[in-house]
């Protein structure tokens, strides 16, 4: 790692693991109960990173209709049935794991008993040691920076010691916004637009030899859109 950095700052859903399209599927199943026809990938471009809360706000404005009372909860018991009693961490997330060898976090949106919950079923709980952030503890959702601080701040590192992983625009605009470096997972950048000027990677297994040699104190906003 270079000398300058001390945290990484890791994102959960879509970066540690991948609970994204059962998030996505359980918010069209709640668009669906009030006669919304959200697709998945409709679903993927709305809520993509945002606070659950806020996806429920945006599904009974687009429908013009009021959501079930209880709506948080059948999102979240859909979400669960959807992933299933294990999970797998994210292609090369274990390697990078165990290769960076500087203090990690995770900070996320979600729920704390929704992250012990997830890492303890991707089986990589015990790496954090118990650093982890959620939004519903800060008081503050990306894309507000204030979790992103408040996770470099118990850590005890300035934001220039971290570099926060993110694969949500809300989440680039927090870490952005905190005056944290930032790089952007990417898995398919033939996919995904990226407007961001931020250093996107496509690859896990990458983002220990990226960290190590790639990072400088430049690339909070590097010229380069290049996917490493």
């Amino acid at each position: 790692m270079t000398d300058s950095l001390k945290l990484v700052i890791f994102d959960l859903d879509g970066v540690l693991v991948d609970t994204q399209d059962a998030e996505n599927g359980a918010l069209t199943h709640l668009a669906h109960m009030i006669g919304l026809a959200l697709t998945e990938d409709e679903a993927k471009v709305l809520f993509s990173g945002k606070k659950i809360q806020d996806c429920i706000d945006v599904i009974e404005e687009m429908a013009h209709a009021a959501c079930p009372d209880g709506a948080m909860a059948i999102v979240r018991r859909k979400c669960e049935e959807l992933v299933g009693p294990s999970l797998e961490p994210i292609d090369g997330v274990r390697y990078a794991l165990d290769e960076i060898q500087v203090t990690k976090c995770v900070a996320s949106n979600s729920p704390r008993d929704i992250i012990e919950q997830r890492l303890q079923a991707a089986g990589i709980a015990h790496i954090f040691d118990g650093k982890i952030f959620s939004a519903y503890e800060a008081g503050a959702w990306k894309p507000d920076p204030t979790l992103f601080q408040w996770a470099a701040d118990s850590c005890g590192f300035s934001k220039e010691e971290c570099v926060v992983i993110e694969d949500s625009s809300v989440g680039v605009d927090a870490a952005l916004a905190a005056g944290i470096r930032v790089l952007l997972y990417v898995p398919d950048p033939s996919k995904e637009p990226l407007p961001y000027a931020v250093t996107p990677f496509s690859s896990m297994w990458k983002l220990p030899a990226i960290l190590q040699h790639s990072l400088t104190d430049t690339a909070l906003y590097p010229v380069s859109g290049e996917t490493l």
